[in-house]
């Protein structure tokens, strides 16, 4: 066993913001990165982790789960570098495989539409290139990661989407624990993550704090939120109009199709079709092959209950759609320009017998944020190069869910390990302020912005 080596954690993307979540942990002539996301918000090479500060040739990447802030930038990581191999999930691989060719296919048209000329960063060759470099683990067993052996990791249940994991480092007897993406709450599918009891001591967690700023006192419980949303679609139906729910296509699809499922199962939801766009249907097929990795008391109900979206691209398929009372789950949660959601709300904004009811986080610079927020009369464009469109409807609402552990649950974590270090990521600026406050006191606690290289003598 090696000792005082120096140990670098280079924050390559997710430091200071949420996007791009890459960390680069070397030690000795070993690298590893762990994620290695695109940022949503960004287009082109601006969208990259800044690959360009690694300190060398990766032996591996470890991803935590398949949103694209974590796993899109990986085919383009192997045009840089070849010979890593990437760990996984099994579930993770198959949806990162369906994830990054659809990413293909928005860049493609982001290409023509908008002439970013620098897309698609990758191919459909590369994505197939990554999926033959990419190897499957299963949840709480150790594997090596580098050449010889020094970095061994293990990945840990970590509730947020089917087949989501933390990462246990262990390099030379030091430990690192990267939460990822985590939830300390019960959703409809999935349980809250896995505290790891045989741990006895964690010298460095690095952490996301996605609700930093959220005190859920404040907020309704999952379940809670469930029925108000039953409610509002109930009201929405009675008077003869239709609701469209924009989602992320992994997670947040899957958990709303199943509430709202089991909602009319139980009476409390008006039973009219549901539908579920494209990529989230998609998705969904991910989630039947691998059950059990859901919540053992969740129920999963076959993708026939759900009905499947036509060409959104036909205003007259939209029109029919939306002529008689129906819920309709569509891509993109944050509803981006032409989109399906995009496209559906386009029509649906001109009446004022429907709602929109978004379920998950809106970011302020997002056609879905100025939507929440447009006034009867205002014109808002829901298609690249279209023509803005008059709003007039103005039931138009955020429902609170979050696949995200909350401040309390991400404090007692630290408490529970008692790090010597605490480094935050994977937050906006009010979350990361509010919990470098709480923690600064009790351990060293850094909160990096991209491209810092924090060092330890280990």
């Amino acid at each position: 066993m090696s000792r005082y080596k120096e140990l670098t954690i280079s924050v390559l993307g997710g430091g200071g913001e949420i996007g791009a979540n890459t960390i680069e942990v070397c030690y000795g002539s070993e690298r590893v990165l762990l994620d290695c996301g695109i940022h949503p918000k960004k287009e082109g090479y601006e969208s990259l982790p800044e690959f360009d500060m690694m300190s060398g040739f990766p032996d591996a990447v470890l991803v935590t789960h398949g949103h694209v802030d974590h796993c899109g930038s990986l085919p383009y990581l192997t045009r840089l570098f070849s010979h890593f191999r990437v760990h996984a999930t099994l579930p993770t691989i198959r949806i990162i495989e369906r994830m990054l060719h659809n990413s293909v296919m928005v860049m493609s048209t982001l290409r023509r539409e908008k002439g970013i000329v620098e897309y698609p960063l990758y191919t459909h060759e590369d994505v197939e290139t990554l999926m033959e470099i990419t190897r499957a683990h299963l949840y709480k067993e150790y594997f090596e990661v580098s050449p010889h052996g020094i970095i061994k990791a293990l990945f840990n249940p970590a509730g947020h989407v089917l087949g989501s994991a933390s990462i246990l480092l262990e390099i030379d007897g030091y430990r690192i624990f990267y939460t990822g993406d985590i939830s300390g709450g019960y959703q409809e599918l999935l349980g809250p993550y896995e505290p790891m009891e045989w741990v006895d001591y964690v010298n460095t967690i690095i952490m996301e704090c996605t609700q930093g700023a959220v005190d859920e006192t404040q907020v309704n419980s999952y379940f809670d939120e469930a029925l108000n949303l039953a409610r509002a679609i109930n009201r929405v139906v009675e008077n003869s109009g239709s609701v469209l729910i924009p989602t992320f296509a992994l997670g947040r699809t899957q958990e709303i199709a199943n509430i709202l499922a089991r909602l009319q199962e139980s009476g409390e939801l008006v039973k009219v079709p549901i539908y579920i766009s494209g990529l989230g249907r998609a998705i969904y097929e991910i989630y039947e092959q691998f059950k059990e990795y859901l919540n053992e008391k969740s129920t999963l109900r076959p993708l026939r209950t759900f009905r499947k979206l036509g060409n959104v691209l036909d205003k007259n398929v939209v029109k029919q759609l939306i002529a008689n009372p129906s819920i309709i789950i569509a891509t993109s949660g944050m509803m981006v320009e032409s989109t399906p959601s995009a496209l559906i709300a386009e029509r649906m904004v001109t009446e004022k017998h429907h709602g929109i009811f978004f379920v998950g986080y809106v970011d302020p610079d997002t056609l879905g944020y100025k939507l929440l927020n447009a006034k009867e009369g205002d014109k808002l464009v829901f298609q690249l190069e279209a023509e803005p469109v008059e709003v007039k409807l103005q039931n138009i609402r955020r429902f609170h869910f979050s696949g995200h552990a909350y401040r309390s649950t991400l404090l007692k974590m630290v408490d529970d390990y008692h790090p010597e270090n605490v480094i935050i990521i994977h937050g906006d600026p009010p979350a990361l302020e509010w919990m470098r406050e709480q923690l600064k006191d009790k351990y060293n606690c850094i909160m990096p912005s991209n491209g810092e290289r924090i060092s330890f003598q280990i």
